[in-house]
């Protein structure tokens, strides 16, 4: 057998050294571009790195996957309206939800909607949200994480919204949508016309504590969005500013091109909280939801937004 003198050590001792530095260099190049660290470390892509890179971009995927939670779309709707725009809701975005739900005066077992057993029209708006609350907190409280109201000529990007959510914790009591401002009673309230989103947990506080201990909440008439808001303010949930990190908003108020263009009626930019951003910076590049969406584009939204592929070239 032969023996090795001490350079020799000295220099395969080196040689590990280096092998140890570089895949340790290839790890950490390859976990900060999934994070989004690019500049974090400069050196050249190999197809080493490339394998790092996927193996750890579908790690990030499964752990992304393993906080997705449930969410429940109710639709508020009346029984002259199923045909003439509820009917689309049904037939596009609402097929992602984990469960969806359209809230009528009364019940139709065909289409079907649940019968709240609440006069029609929007004056009563406010009772029909707060009965269609109570109901899904009764029966479905358990079978979801969060919980959607949205109007007819609502269009949510689910995906969107699933993603930002997870996110989140529906264990804690807040509350999601196009922030507004009500001067006259000093808070912050969520429009309806872009959906309101509410966690588990600030369901329960709304229909366990909110309702029972304070009848007058989210009395009748019109203007249930802020009256809900409101109520769940006094129960402790927090409202969530849900723009984004370059302050461009998540939930639309008004039709793609309202915003791009800055269309907005005047109150707007007096109750906006984000005061009423206009421009291609006006919309995140995630957006969720877009309001005053008529029935046949909801169909232009969901082929575009699901069918649609854009093929790059160098």
């Amino acid at each position: 057998m032969w023996r090795l003198n001490s350079t020799a050590w000295i220099g395969i001792c080196l040689i590990l050294c280096a092998v140890v530095l570089i895949h340790r260099a290839v790890n950490l190049r390859a976990y900060c571009e999934t994070r989004g660290h690019r500049n974090a470390i400069q050196m050249p892509k190999t197809p080493q790195i490339a394998e790092k890179l996927r193996k750890l971009n579908t790690a990030a995927k499964n752990e992304d996957s393993e906080r997705t939670y449930r969410i429940l779309c109710w639709i508020l709707t009346d029984p002259d309206d199923l045909d003439n725009r509820t009917i689309h809701v049904k037939n596009t975005w609402t097929q992602k939800c984990d469960i969806r739900l359209f809230m009528s005066s009364a019940e139709n077992k065909t289409f079907p909607t649940i019968g709240l057993n609440v006069s029609s029209g929007k004056k009563h708006i406010a009772a029909k949200s707060k009965a269609a609350w109570t109901y899904i907190y009764n029966n479905f409280a358990d079978k979801a994480d969060y919980f959607m109201k949205a109007d007819p000529d609502t269009y949510v990007i689910v995906d969107n919204l699933r993603y930002y959510l997870s996110h989140h914790d529906p264990t804690v009591a807040e509350y999601f949508g196009h922030s507004m401002k009500l001067k006259q009673h000093n808070f912050t309230f969520m429009s309806g016309g872009s959906g309101l989103v509410i966690s588990r947990e600030a369901l329960r506080l709304l229909v366990t504590n909110a309702f029972p201990l304070r009848p007058t909440c989210i009395p009748d008439g019109v203007g249930e969005d802020w009256k809900t808001a409101q109520c769940l303010s006094k129960v402790g949930a927090k409202a969530v500013n849900t723009s984004d990190e370059f302050g461009r908003e998540r939930f639309l108020l008004y039709r793609p091109e309202i915003h791009i263009l800055g269309l907005y009626p005047p109150w707007f930019y007096e109750k906006d909280q984000n005061n009423a951003r206009r421009g291609i910076n006006c919309c995140s590049d995630f957006p969720i939801a877009f309001h005053y969406i008529r029935p046949l584009e909801m169909y232009v939204f969901d082929y575009l937004l699901n069918r649609v592929q854009v093929m790059k070239t160098n």
